[in-house]
């Protein structure tokens, strides 16, 4: 874990490295979002994980970070996660104008002109090393011990459940903090302990009697619905198995299909051809669409719609080109009469579209959803390659992602109507079992 998590202003950037360089060089572990979050992240997300993963939340205060949505954001996370605040004063503010969680606690200042960074640096040590919880747990356990210790060792007066074992969890966990425990809270744990043993002792032989008295009632419920549930759970797990199993593979099955279609149909395009053409029409023109090659194109994708019978769902095809940019494609042309998107619309690579720039290079697919205007879509996409097995673009196929929701529904009603009809039968024999065991007992006894 994180010792510290620091929230600071972009302006106040200098002022936050030059305190986290000297707080790290007391030991302390930072996380500061300049060099904790890795590459191609949630950064949001990230800095949520570093302030529930960090003991305490300091925060930068000046006027750009009081007014900062991120640090506001940052704050209300570390209230929200029971983290302990240190509010650093790094340039004055209106006192009127401080957030709300930081208007009760201690300000450390480094911007009074009698403020020295060494002092309130040791200031900021301070306050972290101090431990105010364990000191008022400390003082309430001493006033119980001497309590007990000035009436003669009375029982009455030792810890028990709770209390207890919270007691003893902060003995252990503070043991070599300051203030230390002291002999006499040792001597009146471990005696509140030796007391709450022979009482739960005692408890424990009154339980083990009743217990005897109905020992054949007690095995019977308890075997039964011991099998009952280690039944049920299996057959549960079972279910939920066999279900997993069989929608993967039919899922799988329809993702070959997906792929047998766009390299099928993807080698029935000429990528010199296809590429003479993008060269031919570098912009958008009427005479694009006037093209013999354009509509050869769009006849094909309409002809290989119609004629396919092995994937069972609404699908659109269409051909993309290699945009300017690393994660940008060209829209070349489409079967997708509704959207009207014109040649050579561009497109930027996103979570829903991060395979058809996977496909400019190599046949790839994935079952995840995503949705637009005009549904819910998953993708298809293989490389459109020329005579040097270059590639020049891809023909793509989106698909109704209804056909998974409605194979995985399929597979689960067939499931579930077959395990319902096992079920009942399964739980006679149980029961019959266990009544056959119970005889057996009470002819053992």
């Amino acid at each position: 874990m994180n010792q510290l998590f620091i929230s600071y202003s972009r302006k106040d950037t200098d002022f936050a490295r030059k305190l986290a360089a000297q707080l790290e060089t007391e030991g302390l572990e930072i996380w500061v979002d300049w060099e904790d979050i890795p590459p191609s992240v949630d950064w949001m997300k990230e800095i949520q994980k570093g302030i529930e993963e960090s003991d305490i939340f300091l925060f930068i205060v000046s006027p750009d970070s009081i007014c900062s949505k991120v640090c506001a954001e940052e704050t209300a996370h570390a209230v929200a996660n029971g983290k302990r605040i240190i509010p650093v004063i790094a340039r004055d503010i209106d006192v009127k104008e401080a957030p709300p969680a930081i208007t009760h606690l201690n300000w450390i200042f480094f911007s009074r002109p009698q403020d020295t960074f060494e002092a309130s640096f040791q200031k900021i040590l301070t306050s972290i090393r101090t431990d105010f919880e364990w000191t008022q747990v400390h003082s309430r356990l001493q006033i119980k011990a001497l309590e007990w210790e000035r009436s003669q060792r009375e029982d009455s007066f030792l810890l028990r459940g709770k209390d207890l074992q919270d007691a003893e969890a902060q003995l252990a966990v503070n043991s070599r903090k300051d203030p230390k425990p002291t002999e006499l809270q040792v001597k009146f744990a471990a005696a509140s302990r030796s007391a709450e043993n022979e009482r739960a002792a005692k408890e424990r032989a009154k339980e083990l009697q009743i217990q005897m008295e109905q020992k054949v009632a007690l095995r019977l419920r308890r075997l039964t619905y011991l099998m009952l549930g280690i039944f049920t759970i299996a057959f549960v797990v079972l279910f939920f198995w066999l279900n997993e199993v069989t929608s993967a593979l039919a899922v799988n099955s329809i993702k070959d299909q997906m792929l047998a279609l766009v390299e099928t149909s993807v080698c029935f395009i000429d990528g010199n051809e296809y590429a003479a053409f993008l060269d031919e029409f570098p912009v958008e023109t009427d005479a694009v669409y006037e093209s013999d090659y354009y509509s050869k194109l769009e006849f094909f994708m309409l002809d290989v719609i119609d004629t396919n019978e092995n994937v069972k769902a609404e699908t659109i095809l269409y051909t993309i080109a290699a945009g300017s940019a690393a994660n940008e494609y060209l829209l070349i042309n489409s079967t997708d009469v509704a959207a009207d998107i014109a040649y050579k619309t561009p497109g930027t690579a996103s979570n829903e579209n991060s395979i058809r720039i996977a496909g400019l290079e190599s046949t790839a697919t994935d079952t995840t959803v995503y949705t637009d205007e005009y549904g819910s879509w998953i993708s298809a996409c293989s490389p459109i390659l020329n005579s040097d097995l270059e590639s020049v673009g891809a023909l793509c196929a989106d698909f109704n992602a209804q056909l998974l929701e409605d194979t995985r529904q399929k597979i689960t009603s067939a499931l579930g109507i077959a395990f319902l009809a096992i079920y009942p039968a399964m739980i006679i024999l149980v029961l019959f079992g266990t009544r056959s065991m119970s005889k057996m007992l009470r002819k053992a006894e």
